[in-house]
């Protein structure tokens, strides 16, 4: 499957509306991820285990290509510490029963394949694994393309906007879309 095919179904399903030009390679297998030694970040919310759990399928979601992954952008800790320092209680419960959900359910390792499996299921038991990963999903892209690192060098990028121009060719702006 092709990245913009990726970006494509997540924005169907969360009823987005994306136009972001990245990679149309080819997504190969992604490696499970292990911890790093000496990584110094703290985490707020997530137990170890949990996080590595988060990076498998964050990876999974928005692998490396031309543009950097989700990974090499930070996005894990982003949720980790938006879940840990922004949610309520009430919201931090309700993503760790939809997390743990998807978690069991790629517990054996994630995969495409197996969230393609999942989002067509219309079992009972899969309802909240489903929502957990339509949530994963919809905040990995939204913090991915809300990075420093892809609005400067993979959208177009003006930190003080300029005169409105309403019509003028994408060439005009070096074929990107604009970052937000």
């Amino acid at each position: 499957m092709e990245r913009r095919e990726l970006i494509k179904l997540v924005t169907m399903a969360t009823g987005a509306a994306l136009a972001v030009p990245l990679s149309s390679s080819l997504l190969t297998a992604c490696q499970k991820v292990t911890p790093t030694e000496g990584s110094n970040y703290q985490l707020k919310y997530f137990s170890e285990d949990d996080f590595i759990a988060l990076q498998n399928m964050i990876d999974v979601i928005l692998p490396k290509t031309d543009s950097p992954s989700a990974l090499d952008v930070g996005v894990d800790q982003i949720i980790d510490n938006m879940v840990g320092a922004v949610y309520s209680h009430e919201q931090q419960r309700e993503f760790s029963e939809k997390f743990m959900a998807l978690n069991t359910y790629s517990s054996s390792e994630p995969s495409l394949e197996s969230y393609k499996v999942l989002m067509a299921s219309e079992e009972e038991k899969d309802k909240l694994a489903k929502a957990g990963l339509l949530d994963l999903k919809q905040q990995t892209v939204a913090y991915y393309l809300s990075t420093e690192e892809v609005g400067k060098n993979f959208l177009n990028y003006l930190p003080v906007p300029g005169e409105y121009e309403p019509c003028i060719s994408l060439e005009s702006v070096d074929g990107k879309a604009w970052a937000l």
